[in-house]
């Protein structure tokens, strides 16, 4: 096999204007242009490493699907590298996320880091080496 890099990570989207202002303005990802298909609509933002976020708004009526981290199966999170991640964890926090594991030092993995979910409940982790 011949990888030469990562294109996108897919999100499917429970409320699409939340998502949007969270990616968009809280985390100030740049916005990509959207696709409108038959069935759903692919909004765009640029992750680091010019790799896709791809959030899918269905145009039909689906269900919401809510996992645990600890449910076996399943895509467990995202994780951002930051330069304050307590600064972070502030400003998701005052924004209305707050983080389910407040940052702290894993000294086995020499990072301090937190977790927190999006609105359509993906886990996102904010970490700084």
């Amino acid at each position: 096999m011949d990888f030469n890099k990562m294109d996108h990570i897919t999100i499917n989207v429970v409320d699409i204007d939340k998502t949007i202002w969270f990616y968009g303005e809280l985390l100030g990802l740049k916005r990509l242009p959207d696709i409108d298909l038959p069935q759903e609509i692919l909004h765009y933002f640029e992750l680091p490493g010019s790799i896709k976020l791809e959030l899918t708004e269905f145009k039909f009526k689906n269900n919401t699907l809510n996992c645990k981290s600890s449910d076996k199966g399943i895509f467990r999170h995202l994780a951002f590298s930051c330069i304050d991640v307590y600064s972070v964890e502030k400003e998701l926090t005052e924004a209305g996320y707050p983080f389910h594991v407040p940052v702290n030092f894993n000294s086995k993995l020499g990072f301090h880091g937190g977790l927190t979910k999006d609105p359509n409940g993906v886990e996102l982790e904010f970490l700084q080496y």
